[in-house]
C-alpha cells in the first residue's frame, strides 16, 4: 500500500466529509478535456502497457505522492495531469488526480475523473466509495447512496465503506441505519477505533 493510499484511508475516517458548486448539472457521460476524443481513448484501451512504460508510470505516481505529502497540492495536480495525459488507460492515475482535485475544492472536475476511471473499471468498489463521498459533500444524496450501494455490492467486507456509508446516513438523519452500518464495520474490524467511538456515541 502506497503512502497515498494510506492517506486516502485516513481521510475516509472520522472527518471524511471534507473530502473529494458552480456547475449545477454534470453530464454522466462527460469526460475530462484530455479524454473527449473517445475514438482515441478506446483505441488506447486496447494497447497493452509495456513494462518500461509501467515502471515510468509507477515512478511518476510516486513523485506525485511525495509532492502531495509535502503539501504542494497544485504541483501534485500538475504532475497527475501529466500522468493521465500519458497513461489514459490507468485508472489509478485518474483516481489520484480526482482526489487531489477534490482537496483543491474542484469538485466537478474531480467527479469527471472519477467517472472516467469507472469507464476503465466499473467494478472498483473504492472508486464508487470515493464518488459517493464526493457526491455527499456536494449534497447529491441520491446519487451518493447509489454509489455506496454499488461499492457494497462489489465488496461487502470492507470496513471503510461501511464506516463511510454510516457517516453518510448520519448526515441525512438515518440514525438506526447508521448504527447497523457501524456494527458491520466493527464486525469486520473490531479494532476500528473511529467506528467504535461513533457507535458508542450513538448508544
Amino acid at each position: 500500500m502506497t503512502i497515498f493510499q494510506l492517506i486516502m484511508l485516513a481521510t475516509a475516517a472520522f472527518f471524511a466529509y471534507q473530502v473529494y458548486v458552480h456547475i449545477q448539472n454534470i453530464d454522466e457521460d462527460a469526460e475530462p478535456e484530455s479524454m473527449r476524443e473517445m475514438d482515441e481513448f478506446e483505441a488506447a484501451q486496447l494497447t497493452p502497457v509495456e513494462q518500461s512504460e509501467e515502471e515510468n508510470f509507477d515512478e511518476r505516481i510516486e513523485e506525485a505522492d511525495k509532492t502531495y505529502v509535502e503539501g504542494d497540492l497544485v504541483k501534485a495536480k500538475e504532475l497527475l495531469e501529466g500522468v493521465v495525459n500519458d497513461f489514459p488507460t490507468m485508472a489509478e492515475g485518474m483516481n489520484k488526480l480526482a482526489f487531489v482535485l477534490s482537496k483543491l475544492d474542484e469538485k466537478e472536475e474531480a467527479l469527471l475523473y472519477y467517472r472516467a476511471s469507472l469507464r476503465i473499471n466499473e467494478n472498483d468498489d473504492m472508486t464508487h466509495n470515493a464518488i459517493a463521498r464526493l457526491l455527499s459533500s456536494m449534497d447529491k444524496t441520491q446519487e451518493a447512496k447509489e454509489h455506496f450501494d454499488k461499492a457494497i455490492a462489489i465488496d461487502d467486507n470492507d470496513e471503510i465503506t461501511w464506516f463511510n456509508y454510516a457517516s453518510f446516513m448520519l448526515s441525512i438523519g438515518k440514525i438506526e441505519e447508521a448504527k447497523e452500518m457501524l456494527k458491520k464495520a466493527l464486525e469486520i474490524n473490531p479494532s476500528f477505533e473511529e467506528a467504535q467511538v461513533e457507535f458508542e456515541r450513538l448508544g
